[in-house]
């Protein structure tokens, strides 16, 4: 891809005007990289799929992987996606065909943020996957989470943030929502609320004029996954 190409010759011009440095380990790199083979390697062993409830992850919200995604995210390395979806590859496409996911939706941010970056970075890591994904609106945009320690705070910053504008059909559909990190789990919380009222609102069942909220939905399935998860979701043994 000619993008590809692009940042390739722009890591290549910063290596020679810059000393390249791993983004984990520190050390000082040969060419273009930015991840040793041993940094690749250790992520590589400590990555193990596990499930808590609904949830999905691969890592722990450790010091190696707080340095990948912060890199990734804050520091704008984008390139990095090709090295996620690589790592992560095998367990994603094991869970799509475990659970019988009809639908991948990835998580948005909002527009102010995603044009400071230049990505989303959920989005780019489904693209390197190869795999067919719904975006979703983000309509609010709002504190960022990890500013707000208290899980209520986050759960109203968070509310009415998202809207489903796709004519995709949900209903009775099992649908796999992919986000970076989960903390709390409010904002897949909101998305999954946002999901369902959509179900609610295409597929509602009138009983003498009015709305008997969640018959369109009693079947829909919707399942997580995400790179890493942090200690609050695993000490409340939360369930998206």
């Amino acid at each position: 891809m000619i993008e590809d190409k692009v940042d390739k010759i722009i890591s290549t011009f910063r290596g020679v005007l810059f000393k390249n440095r791993d983004i984990i380990s520190g050390r000082e790199l040969v060419g273009e990289g930015i991840v040793s083979e041993e940094t690749e390697s250790r992520l590589e062993n400590l990555k193990k799929l596990r499930k808590l409830n609904n949830i999905y992850y691969i890592w722990d919200y450790n010091e190696e992987f707080k340095k990948l995604i912060f890199s990734y995210k804050y520091n704008r390395k984008k390139s990095l996606a090709k090295l996620i979806a690589r790592l992560i590859e095998e367990e994603f496409k094991f869970i799509i065909q475990k659970e019988k996911i009809d639908f991948i939706v990835s998580v948005p941010i909002n527009k102010k943020r995603e044009n400071e970056r230049g990505y989303n970075q959920v989005d780019e890591i489904l693209k390197q996957l190869n795999v067919n994904y719904v975006e979703i609106k983000r309509i609010k945009n709002t504190e960022k989470m990890h500013k707000l320690l208290n899980e209520k705070l986050r759960e109203e910053n968070i509310r009415g943030s998202f809207r489903i504008e796709s004519d995709f059909d949900f209903k009775n559909k099992k649908i796999l929502l992919v986000d970076d990190i989960i903390t709390t789990g409010a904002t897949l919380k909101e998305i999954k609320s946002s999901i369902l009222n959509d179900i609610d609102r295409k597929h509602f069942i009138n009983s003498k004029n009015h709305k008997i909220a969640g018959e369109g939905n009693k079947k829909t399935e919707i399942t997580v996954f995400c790179l890493a998860a942090a200690r609050e979701i695993k000490i409340n043994k939360g369930e998206v």
